[in-house]
Parts: C-alpha cells; structure tokens; sequence
C-alpha cells in the first residue's frame, strides 16, 4: 500500500471508527465465525473478510462502516480538489482493502464510476450516515431530513366505488402476452471457461480453461454466468416457431452483461441494437413494449436527473433507446422517451400501456443521493396518466424493471407508488417487472389495514441464466377486447431450458414449466386469489416447496428450509420496501 494513502485512510478511521465502538460482522457472514480472516486493520476495528462480491455495481451487500469510510474520505479529498489520481487511488484502497473484490475488477469500477463518484459528492449534502442509509440500508442511518420521506399529493377527485371481480363468460375474447426479461447476453461467453473464476461474471475469455462440473457449458450454467449467444438464438428460434401463441411482447429490461466494471457506453448500445434486431428478425411484425434495466447504462445503475449535464448527463442513453423503440412505438412517445426514459401508449382500445423508469427509484443510483424527491417528476406523471385513464374508462398495463417493494427501491418512492396503485386500483389491472432473476409474484394491499388485496406484480424469472438458474419466460392469457372487459391477467404459462439436459444432448428444448392455474391451485389470478395461495403456502408445505422450485425455474430440487420460507412469504406480501412490520404481520409464524 502506497503511504499517502494508508495515512489518508488512517486518519479518516482514526476520527470516524473509535467513535463507533465495536464492529460486529456477523450479521454479513450468517452463522458461524469460520470464514472470519483473524487479520485486522484500522485500530483494530474492521476485520477482514473473504471478498464481499460487487454484483450490479451493487452496494447492499457492503458493510455500513466502508460505506462510511468511503464518503468520508472522499469528501474530503474533493473538497480539498485533490488530482483525479489520488481520488481513483484511493477508492481502489478501500475495494482491495476490505475485500470488496479483486484487483482487476477494483480498479475496473472505480475508473467506471469515478465521474460520478466526484459528480455526487460535490453536490451531496447528506451525512455520511444518510447517505449510506439510502444505499446500504436503513440499519446503516436513519436520515432526519423531511424531504427524504416526501410525498405526492393525489388528485382531488374520489376514488370510485371498488367492484367484486367477475371471471370473463366462457368463449370471451383472450389477449396473449409473451414476457421475457432480464436478457444478459454475454457475447464473451467461452464453453469450457472456469464458471469460479473468483470474480462477479465467469465463464467468459480470460477466464482459466478446465473440465468437469466447473466447466462451462456450451448452452449456459448455472452458476455466476450469463447467457451465451448460442441460447438466445435458441430462444427466439423457438419464440418465432410458437409466434402465433402471443399477440405482442413485453421486455422488461436489462440486456448487457454483469462485467460491470469493464463495460462502455458502446457496449451498451450494442447488446441493445443485438436483441432489438433480434426481435425484429424473429419476430416482425410483433409489437414489443420496452423498459429500461438498471444495467442498461454505463457505468451500471448511473442514470442522473436532468439538471446533471455535459459527459455526466444520460442523453446518449435516452436517444439510443428512443431510435431503438420507434420500431415498435408511435411519434408522440419520443418526447418523455428523450427526456426521461418513461413513456404511455394505448395498446387497444380500453386499454394503454404504461413504462416506467424504475431507475428513479433505484438505491443504487448514487445520483439520487443529491435529491430523491419523485426524480424526473415521474410519480406524478404516472398520477395524471392513470387519472386520465380513469376518466376515459381505460384500463392499464404497467411495466418497468426494479420491482418497488424490494430492498433495491428507495423506501419513499416506494410508498408513493404504494399509495398510487392503490387508489387506481380499478385502472390497474397488472403490473409486469423483472429485475429479481428467480420467479416470484407480490400481492399489494390496501394501505390502511393492508389486508384487503389490490393489485399483483408479475416477475417472471430471467432469461439469463444469472445465478444458477435455468433460463426461462412466460406468456399470460388476459381478459381481451370487448365492451366491460377487465383486461386482467386470467392465467400464465412458463417455460424453460433444462440447461443440465441441454448441455448433455446438445440439442435445446424449450419446454412448459407450470401453469398458474393447474399447477397452483388457482381458481384465477385477481389479487384475492393471490393472497389466499400465500395463506394457503404457510399450511401446505408440500405446495409451497413446489412453488419454491418453480421460483428458482427447475434449477434446484433443495429445501426451502425455516428461514428461507419465513422470507419468501413475506416478499410475496411486501408490494413496498423497507415496511415488513406492517405488511408481513399476518405470516408472523415464519417471520
């Protein structure tokens, strides 16, 4: 370790960590101390651990007291203008230091995220606690500013009367909708690289060449690998073959890789301008409705508000995406599409779509830090959207990325988007995300009791085969066009890719996964009927364990032990993050 910097970090920890008492890691490490390393650095304080792994570009898994130590120290030498070199150098200490990861990919995400690393801190007016309250987690700092907890204020016109729902008549119109998300396509993917090679994404040129379990495939594995080339042309050969099985497609994001740290703005743009012509090779003359993924930018999850401009500003991104979706998206999307990545279109009659930047609600979207008031005035244009919706007797299809009621949605804009839903909830009539690669659904209540259920979010399941899944993807059946239809998802269908099966037969076969209905139990697929599978989950483990593997798209035949249902359930529940004590209170028995 160079000594300039020893004494920078010294200094910084001296000050910060002696006031903070004992360090406890157990919490990051589960059970047992035996992967605790016995060195210790910094007074003694901080103990070292195996590496932390930085997936996404994501900070959740950091501990509190380096995330501290990061903002501290970084202030200060911006607010001393120090050299670009001793900024970078630094950053790269703490990566190598606490273990966040290797040299290689040190070095890599901090040149990645430098600009905004400088960008944010300038303007940053929160603590080092409030900052890393928002990005690690409310355990790390309770922030005391109001506008942290902000809230939009609802139209001034009643919410209408809610009605039961009816199931269509026998013979009723169906639309079809095919879901895919969550692409990951790594065009570096080498059959026969190391899938452990000791860093976020294996499996690729560079990596060690072995045999065995550890061995690549050549149609995927499972394990921290992303899709080969090979299984999406797979995937869209058979998507073009069942073409006349879905009427238009939803993609809910992400389509670059997870080599976060050595990714470029024309990386980006080629694995969009790959998939898009994909699509429009297999599949022409299918709509298909996009949204943006948090790793649909470089460096991963950076996407600044407007008032963020020069090299910083996400133009490039925004007008990529506009050129890419005016295949498939009428003239009078451009304008939102160019300014902020959202957009509304009207699907049918009676029913428009709606794309939501998820990204303005994405905690590891450092910008926010600077101010996380409804980013983009996005939450209260999804307001006027829907309200006009509800005055035109249309019902909406929402779609977007980052799912709100997960730990990676900023608790504010969660609860705002919480309370949206819940007044439109006669105009929403489904919610298609991705993000979370395992399959999984949440059911969101009325926000007094929260036990009356309004609305469900559909995830899928990822394409990618990231972390040790099968790829997979989905085609629902919902109520279609006639007069009083309630354009509600009736039932879904998944499929997937044995890879195990796949790689040894070399000869790829997309296959039914479960139906919701048949294989669930389901009478159909209205919010009550939703909740009423999570209640029936506490007592019926048998069903529950099914539903486990389903989840994890066949990959697994494990146990979902105690802990890991105690879990599940209560994300089935939570529509908002960061609330579980109100929303999880009625499956307390696994809690």
């Amino acid at each position: 370790m160079d000594w300039t910097y020893f004494f920078i970090i010294s200094a910084v920890a001296s000050t910060f960590f002696l006031s903070l008492g004992p360090i406890l890691y157990h919490r990051y490490l589960g059970d047992t101390d035996s992967t605790y390393d016995s060195s210790t650095i910094i007074a003694g304080n901080i103990r070292l651990r195996p590496r932390i792994k930085l997936v996404c570009g994501n900070l959740e898994n950091i501990p509190c007291d380096v995330c501290k130590l990061f903002v501290v120290g970084l202030r200060a030498l911006v607010g001393r203008q120090a050299p670009e070199a001793d900024i970078v150098k630094f950053a790269i200490e703490i990566c190598e230091t606490f273990h966040i990861e290797d040299e290689r990919v040190c070095q890599g995400i901090v040149r990645m995220f430098k600009d905004e690393f400088v960008g944010v801190i300038e303007k940053l007016v929160l603590s080092p606690e409030e900052a890393c309250g928002l990005v690690v987690g409310e355990t790390c700092g309770n922030p005391y500013d109001p506008e942290v907890m902000w809230n939009i204020t609802l139209p001034n016109v009643p919410k209408p009367p809610v009605k039961p729902h009816v199931l269509p008549q026998p013979g009723s119109p169906i639309l079809r909708i095919l879901h895919l998300t969550d692409i990951h396509i790594d065009t570096q993917y080498l059959a026969g690289a190391s899938a452990d090679c000791g860093e976020p994404l294996c499996c690729r040129i560079g990596d060690k060449m072995t045999t065995g379990a550890m061995a690549a495939g050549k149609w995927g594995s499972l394990n921290n690998c992303d899709l080969p080339y090979v299984t999406l042309q797979s995937l869209f050969e058979y998507l073009r073959s069942i073409k006349d099985q879905f009427d238009y497609v939803v993609f809910t994001g992400d389509l670059p890789a997870h080599n976060v740290w050595n990714q470029s703005r024309s990386d980006i743009m080629g694995a969009m301008e790959l998939v898009t012509k994909m699509f429009l090779t297999y599949l022409p003359g299918k709509q298909v409705y996009n949204t943006l993924g948090n790793h649909e930018s470089a460096p991963v999850n950076s996407f600044p508000p407007s008032y963020i401009t020069g090299n910083d500003a996400e133009t490039w991104l925004y007008n990529e995406t506009a050129k890419l979706w005016k295949n498939w998206l009428p003239a009078d999307t451009m304008k939102d599409i160019k300014r902020a990545g959202y957009y509304t279109t009207m699907i049918q009659q009676g029913l428009r779509l709606v794309s939501l930047n998820m990204n303005f609600c994405n905690n590891q979207n450092w910008w926010l830090l600077i101010n996380t008031t409804d980013p983009m005035g996005q939450l209260s244009w999804l307001m006027n959207v829907l309200q006009k919706a509800e005055d035109n007797k249309e019902k909406v299809h929402i779609i977007g990325h980052i799912v709100p009621g997960g730990g990676s949605c900023l608790k504010a804009w969660s609860w705002n988007y919480y309370k949206v839903i819940n007044r439109y909830e006669s105009t929403v009539t489904a919610q298609f995300f991705g993000h979370v690669h395992s399959e999984m659904y949440t059911v969101f209540y009325d926000d007094v009791l929260f036990k009356r259920p309004t609305s469900v979010l559909y995830a899928p399941g990822s394409v990618t085969t990231f972390s040790d899944l099968n790829p997979g993807f989905r085609i629902y059946e919902v109520d279609g066009h006639y007069n009083g239809s309630s354009w509600y998802p009736l039932n879904y269908q998944n499929y997937y890719l044995n890879l195990t099966k796949v790689n040894k037969d070399n000869t790829p076969v997309w296959e039914p996964e479960y139906n919701a209905k048949a294989d669930l139990g389901l009478k159909s697929l209205y919010p009550e009927d939703w909740d009423d599978l999570i209640h029936r989950f506490k007592t019926n483990d048998t069903l529950f364990q099914r539903y486990y593997r389903y989840t994890q798209k066949l990959a697994t035949k494990a146990i979902c032990g105690t802990d890991c249902k105690s879990s599940l359930l209560c994300d089935l529940k939570s529509g908002r993050s960061h609330d579980n004590a109100n929303l999880c209170k009625d499956v307390t028995g696994y809690w």
